[in-house]
């Protein structure tokens, strides 16, 4: 007898993997998107996955949900596959994203990406030394041209109560990408684990946890 597949399902299984592997890990964090990708909340930045990094996440777009996993293979290389809806038939979509150059002083880094049949250009940059960091960039698909955003970090190490409770590294979220305006707040806890909650249209809730650690 063939056994189906639910939602409820799916959302305990990555929980379960999720905490097992919070359990043995002790690696940090990388920042992804709720798509999968380095990045905002739906808009790539220019970043990429650290070389032997492997993520995986799970997130709710308004009614749709959507898993991934991602890794960095190589310096400035990282690759990704995800897959939105599963009520009415998944679509499945690889990334891909190769950084052409890093972030310096005086010149923003610069990535060339794919996400399913889209393509895209972002550029990243921090404002000042402690600011907030822009992106922009330009894409076609669901990107639909020029798309902007900004993140800013509220404290850049995690807080401990003297409990044993450690506040995570929190920061804001706000971008323009396929004419829809997009803001929220990524909560990074340690071991790897990422938790990120936004309004998409400044309407839909969303609300994505990922875990990256080493292979």
């Amino acid at each position: 007898m063939v056994r189906r597949v639910t939602v409820s399902n799916l959302v305990a299984t990555m929980v379960m993997i999720l905490a097992l592997l919070v359990s043995v890990s002790q690696i940090s964090f990388a920042a992804t998107s709720q798509l999968g990708e380095t990045g905002l909340l739906m808009a790539p930045s220019a970043d990429t996955l650290g070389q032997g990094s492997f993520v995986i996440g799970y997130s709710r777009l308004g009614l749709t949900d959507c898993v991934y996993v991602g890794a960095g293979i190589i310096p400035n290389l990282e690759v990704g596959l995800g897959s939105k809806g599963f009520r009415d038939g998944a679509t499945v979509y690889p990334m891909l994203k190769l950084r052409l150059l890093g972030e310096a002083q005086d010149v923003p880094a610069v990535a060339v990406g794919l996400e399913g049949q889209a393509l895209y250009v972002a550029a990243s940059k921090r404002l000042m030394s402690s600011g907030p960091r822009a992106h922009v960039g330009f894409g076609t698909g669901r990107f639909n041209g020029i798309f902007v955003g900004a993140d800013h970090i509220l404290n850049p190490v995690t807080i401990s109560s003297g409990t044993g409770f450690q506040a995570p590294i929190t920061t804001v979220m706000g971008e323009y990408v396929g004419g829809k305006f997009n803001i929220g707040a990524r909560f990074d806890f340690s071991k790897g684990l990422s938790f990120s909650i936004g309004l998409l249209d400044t309407s839909h809730v969303s609300a994505g946890v990922s875990f990256t650690t080493k292979f």
